[in-house]
């Protein structure tokens, strides 16, 4: 290996090593890394993919449908229903992409604009009920609560046909939000719980000594981190790919742009917690302090815009708000990187002010 690699990046090249090693040499770490967040997607699935309480029904009305005026009438006096009559035009374009959905294609047009707009709709077209929700049972409410409001009425009766819409599902929201918990966890903890165990060894008063600079280390051990997580994070989307059918529709080199720019500032997080914590407590402790927070306040199980106004404008400072908000962007929506430009600001940001605060408090050990 030593000749294979340049002298003036072996140290660096071993550096790296010494990070990565003990994560294969821990069944436990493993098992932390695919089989929890896996876990974690299955419950909320199934839990969230529900819906208890009848929701305002969407109601797109087809320039081709034309329904019984008297239904028409109820529907839009309706205070349960939200009635949205399309023009020829959109009509015509919506028709291209619910012909595009139902072929897995991205959707485009009407149709992107509308599911921009509303988690679930009901699309009427010539005698068809089209749903785009990912919970059958909200489907079915809706759809018996449209019945029962045309009962009693003329006309045809009306077929349904559900959508799975690629990128729109419950599940294409919610496995970016797990997937950035993840590195969120994996940052906080074990990068400092990792860096206390090796002061508390000795290992930093012996590295001060060799021609190693403070950041030459802090770089090594984010690109150690690094290194591991593009591993995790290949296995677990692959893994994601075959039980939920998850295919993001975005572009693969911007998620990986999203991917990279927003672990490498949750890694520069987990350097700062133990860039002087002396004890595996206090750094547990701080971690813990900073996660649960990150994890409520980043929109990872529910849509930030829930948040008062005030509050919501600080929440999108955060970074872990920014990589969530950007990867969900790039994946699902198919955004590229100049619309998640604003995100990755925040991200490159915040990661010069935590390595200058990293590399001014770093504590090889030798204070104590």
């Amino acid at each position: 290996m030593s000749h294979t690699i340049s002298p003036k990046l072996y140290p660096f090249w071993q550096l790296m090593l010494l990070n990565v090693r003990p994560f294969f040499r821990e069944p436990a770490a493993m098992l932390w890394t695919f089989a929890l967040p896996v876990l974690i997607a299955l419950l909320m699935v199934k839990a969230f993919s529900g819906s208890a309480q009848l929701q305002e029904i969407n109601v797109a009305v087809t320039y081709n449908e034309a329904p019984d005026k008297r239904w028409r009438e109820l529907m839009r006096d309706d205070l349960q229903v939200n009635l949205i009559t399309l023009s020829q035009e959109q009509t015509e374009q919506l028709l291209a992409s619910l012909a595009d959905a139902q072929q897995e294609i991205h959707p485009s047009g009407p149709l992107q604009n509308l599911l921009a707009q509303y988690d679930s709709l009901l699309i009427l077209n010539q005698g068809q009920i089209y749903t785009t929700g990912d919970s059958d049972q909200f489907n079915d409410k809706a759809i018996n609560y449209l019945m029962q409001l045309k009962s009693g009425l003329s006309g045809s009766p009306l077929s349904s046909q559900q959508l799975s819409i690629v990128g729109y599902r419950y599940v294409d929201w919610l496995i970016p939000g797990i997937i950035v918990l993840q590195i969120l966890g994996l940052a906080l903890f074990s990068i400092s719980n990792g860096l206390v165990s090796d002061r508390q060894q000795g290992f930093f008063k012996r590295l001060k000594l060799s021609p190693f600079k403070k950041s030459d280390y802090i770089m090594g051990v984010v690109l150690a981190r690094l290194f591991l997580l593009s591993f995790q994070l290949l296995l677990l989307l692959a893994i994601f790919y075959f039980m939920f059918d998850f295919k993001p529709p975005g572009n693969w080199a911007n998620i990986a742009v999203v991917l990279f720019c927003g672990s490498a500032c949750l890694c520069l997080l987990g350097v700062l917690i133990g860039a002087r914590s002396t004890r595996v407590e206090v750094s547990t402790g701080i971690a813990n302090m900073l996660y649960f927070p990150l994890m409520f306040l980043s929109g990872i199980y529910f849509q930030t815009s829930y948040f008062p106004d005030v509050f919501e404008a600080f929440v999108q400072w955060l970074p872990s708000t920014a990589f969530l908000d950007a990867f969900r962007l790039v994946a699902n929506e198919a955004a590229g990187l100049q619309q998640v430009a604003p995100q990755l600001t925040i991200l490159a940001g915040t990661s010069v002010v935590l390595f200058i605060a990293i590399y001014l408090s770093f504590d090889w050990g030798d204070n104590g």
